[in-house]
């Protein structure tokens, strides 16, 4: 004799639960949030978009799915103050500690650069090439005008040696400076030169110096809103994945081929500058350092 209807429902409500919890929960989609470019021509983060791209890519087996989005346009200042506040979801953004922690924020443990943010190559004034050929010492060198990002880190180890520095709130206009000769150089990491150079082929002016190296220790991180501790938790273990398996390292290689040929960074002048102190230290970076001007990279 068959239950009755009520009979049947009532043993399906019964075991409901327990077919509920044999269902896997769906991991809920993470959004983490980049800060966008200051203008089109602006090619700074798209290393840093990408390799977050692969880091949350290596890590979604585990962790599950994920949306990776822009910002709207501001600039570093008020990105500071967007990622503080937390009014964006997973807000992450590259800095230095000085600037990261002053801000309230907290790193995700992995150098991101890989260390060779270390090394500038600098735009110069096309006329004051041969002065910048001739500055054979850092007294030289110091003694030329130089232009940064108002805020920017690398003004305060530049003046700490002793530069010349201006600072400049537009990003477009600091090779708009160098190129009319009220700055002699504009000098940047060789990750983010190779792309400045495309796109500011042509501007009359601007050429990229042929002669000078610049290095000095300038340890950058993604950094966040301290709550953000799932996203944190989730870009580290998959940079890490990616730094152990090669793909990082391949990855930076492919933003940095196209210009080093051109740069013949081992054939340039090195100048060292020293980092003022006490700086702030987030981690021993050496072990996930690329050194550009050794056979092999490391």
């Amino acid at each position: 004799m068959s239950a009755s209807p009520t009979l049947n429902r009532r043993r399906l409500l019964t075991g409901l639960p327990a077919l509920l919890a044999a269902v896997p929960a769906r991991a809920a989609e993470l959004v983490v949030t980049l800060r966008s470019p200051d203008s089109d021509a602006d090619m700074r983060n798209a290393y840093v978009h990408d390799a977050v791209q692969l880091a949350l890519d290596k890590t979604r087996p585990s962790d599950g799915p994920y949306r990776l989005q822009v910002s709207t346009a501001m600039n570093k200042r008020r990105a500071l103050l967007e990622a503080a506040q937390r009014t964006v979801p997973n807000f992450l953004l590259v800095t230095s500690p000085e600037t990261g922690r002053d801000a309230g924020l907290v790193p995700v443990l992995f150098p991101i650069h890989l260390g060779v943010n270390r090394y500038r190559v600098c735009f110069v004034h096309a006329p004051r090439q041969a002065a910048v050929r001739a500055a054979g010492s850092l007294a030289d060198v110091a003694r030329l005008r130089h232009v940064q990002g108002r805020d920017w880190a690398d003004v305060a180890v530049m003046r700490a040696n002793g530069f010349t520095v201006a600072e400049v709130g537009t990003y477009e206009a600091l090779f708009e400076l160098v190129a009319v000769g009220r700055a002699d150089l504009f000098c940047r990491s060789v990750l983010e030169i190779g792309q400045e150079i495309s796109a500011h082929a042509g501007m009359k002016g601007l050429a990229v110096d042929d002669s000078l190296l610049l290095s000095y220790d300038l340890p950058q991180y993604l950094y966040t809103h301290p709550d953000n501790r799932e996203a944190i938790a989730r870009v580290e273990r998959g940079l890490k994945l990616a730094f152990a398996d090669g793909s990082l390292q391949a990855l930076l290689r492919r933003y940095l081929q196209p210009s080093l040929a051109r740069l013949r960074l081992p054939q340039r002048r090195l100048i060292t500058l020293q980092t003022p102190g006490p700086a702030r230290v987030e981690m021993n970076d050496r072990p996930f350092q690329v050194d550009l001007l050794r056979p092999g990279g490391r």
